[in-house]
Parts: C-alpha cells; structure tokens; sequence
C-alpha cells in the first residue's frame, strides 16, 4: 500500500528547487519514494551531449550507460519522446511484452544491476534541450504501480513550469556574468554545450565578425590558426576543460587572448545548457612576461614556460638545454610542445607573439 505524500508539500519543494537549483535532489528523492524506486535521474539531451543530475541510488549509473555503449542502443529515451505524452509512463505503455523480453537494454543492461522496471516523462526546453525524468525501479518490486504514476502525473505540470523557471534564471544568471564583464572592459559570452554563442555582451558583438563569429554550428575565430585551437577546445563539449587561444593583432585590432573557462556546477548545467564563459582580453607591445603568466594564459606545463620565455628572449635551443641541465631534444619536444599550445609553427612566430603579451587592464 503507497503511503501517502502531502501535495502541497511536494508542489513547494519543486518550486523551492526552481530558485535553488542545488535542491533539485532533494525533488528527484522525492519522486523515488512515490515510485518506490531505487533512483532517479534527470537527463538533458541532445544525446550527443548527455548532463544529468541522479539521486544517491543510481551514483554510477549513467556513467556505466555510457562508457558500455548503450546510449546508441538505447529504446526507452526515444519511445518516451515519440509518445508526446503529456504525463509518466510505463514500459507496458510503449512496449510490448515481447519487445520487454527481448530489448537489450532491459535484459542486458538494466536487469543485471538489478532493475529494469520504470517510469518516465519528457519536457522540451527553451535551450533546445530535452528534460527526461526517469524513476529507476528493481526488477524484483514490479513494475512502478499506476497509483504512484497518478501521483507523479499531478506533480508533471508543477515539475515543468519549475524546470522552465531554473533554465530562464540561469540562462539570465549567464547573461549577467557577461554583461558584468563589460563594465571591466571585457568582451565576454556563453558558450553552450553544443559549442554555440549562447550570450554576449555588446563589446564582444562589436567584434563580430572581424575577430569572433557567430557559426551556424558553433562559435569560431576569424584567424584560422585560432579558431583551430578553439575547434580542438571545444571537441567533445565546449565546458571540458579551461585553455587560453592567442589571436593575432589585424586591421587596428590588437592581438588578444581568448579564454574558455567551464561553467561548472550540476544542476546549473542541467538547466541553462550554458557550458563555457568566453572571454578576451586584449594585449599591448611591452616586455617578454614572466613563466608563471605564460603557463597560465596557454596551459603550458612549467617546463614549457620556461622554454617559451626563453626563446621569445632570443635563446638557444642549445644554450636552454645547457642552462637547464637536460637533452636538447627535451628542449625541442618542449618548444615544440609550447608551438602546438599557442598556435604558432615557427620559433620567430612564438617570439613575437610572446613579445606582445603584455596584459591590459
């Protein structure tokens, strides 16, 4: 017999969580004691780019769906998508009972961790994401009881309007952080997960398309050696890791460096679909700058910094290699390290761009 929840209560923590997005956890428990679950997990997708936020009880279990391959055989994302149901459903309401038996992902996937038995609802986002909350049963419970899906099916509309408010207010948080930016004089934007211009600032849109350009499929650089290091950046997903990409002096725009920082956080990732701050900051003739500066606007390793510094200073290959008390192929596997990392191919070209870091401010 299903105990019974105070809907008032539940309706309130979901809208709790629309403002306080780290509380979408607790509405995810929520939903697996009505179901008596095992777990819940929250997905946004685009396939190619799954974020989701799971409860305590399936801790591992997206992981192991994607490293085993089963997003490309997956069947029950895309019949919940294709019923357009407007509330929770079953597998008995988008399989057969021949298809439940043979389906790969019930029998080899699921029912070996010891589930197997569902219930899931999908919502289109403004991001162009889609939210799916799916409720993880085990197998040796039964399929999750009709009362319970009526329960959830009441829950559905409060559920929707809060994630559509978390994703309105981080997408405006994203907005602010750029715009922020611009009061210190810095062109900024959001990149999304997809590698699109998700927000800009003004100073970053006057410079489009001369330096920054808005793609149809992603956001580029006008210089083709930058933007091939920001392609290489944004490989598999525009918020996996922090770089800082030179971009040459041309016209009357001076050489700038830009620089791709995560946006990180779960559930902030699950609603605004925002994946990275793009910033640059522009760049003045002056003095060759020191190794630790070096080594944070490229992600040089200190080795590499050093080497950097020291050719932009005229130096050897041999006379680093001697100062420094190692091969000289070391110090050519560093350079040319330091070449990739920076754009460049010549040991001229990295010293002049070197040269010309100085940082304004």
């Amino acid at each position: 017999m299903m105990r019974a929840f105070d809907p008032v209560s539940l309706i309130d923590k979901i809208y709790e969580a629309s403002v306080l997005p780290d509380h979408w956890i607790d509405v995810l428990d929520l939903m697996t004691e009505i179901a008596g679950g095992a777990g819940t997990v929250l997905l946004a997708s685009e396939m190619e780019n799954l974020r989701w936020l799971n409860t305590a009880g399936l801790d591992g279990f997206v992981e192991a769906f994607l490293a085993g391959g089963w997003a490309q055989r997956n069947t029950r994302t895309p019949r919940v998508l294709e019923a357009q149901h407007a509330g929770f459903l079953l597998e008995e309401d988008v399989y057969s009972r021949e298809e439940i038996a043979q389906d790969p992902i019930i029998q080899d996937f699921l029912r070996p961790r010891g589930l197997g038995w569902a219930t899931a609802t999908a919502f289109p986002m403004p991001t162009g994401d889609t939210l799916v909350f799916s409720i993880e049963r085990r197998h040796a419970d039964g399929p999750v009881p009709r009362e319970a899906v009526a329960v959830l099916d009441g829950l559905r509309p409060h559920l929707g309007r809060a994630a559509l408010l978390s994703a309105r207010l981080q997408l405006e948080r994203a907005r602010a952080a750029v715009e922020a930016l611009a009061l210190l004089g810095l062109p900024a934007g959001i990149v999304t997960h997809n590698a699109k211009l998700q927000s800009a600032n003004d100073l970053l849109q006057a410079l489009m398309p001369r330096i920054v350009r808005d793609g149809r499929s992603r956001v580029a650089f006008s210089d083709p050696r930058a933007d091939a290091l920001l392609a290489r950046a944004l490989a598999g997903g525009a918020g996996r890791s922090a770089r800082s990409i030179p971009i040459p002096a041309s016209g009357e725009d001076p050489a700038t460096v830009a620089h791709l920082v995560p946006v990180r956080g779960a559930a902030r990732d699950i609603f605004a679909g925002s994946a990275a701050l793009l910033a640059l900051t522009p760049v003045v003739p002056g003095q060759v700058p020191g190794a630790e500066l070096l080594q944070g606007l490229f992600d040089l390793t200190a080795a590499e910094a050093r080497v950097a510094r020291g050719i932009a200073e005229g130096a050897t290959i041999a006379g680093l290699a001697r100062g420094q008390g190692v091969l000289e192929a070391t110090v050519r596997s560093q350079v040319k390290a330091a070449f990739a990392k920076t754009g460049v191919s010549r040991q001229v070209d990295l010293a002049r761009l070197l040269s010309g870091l100085v940082v304004t401010r």
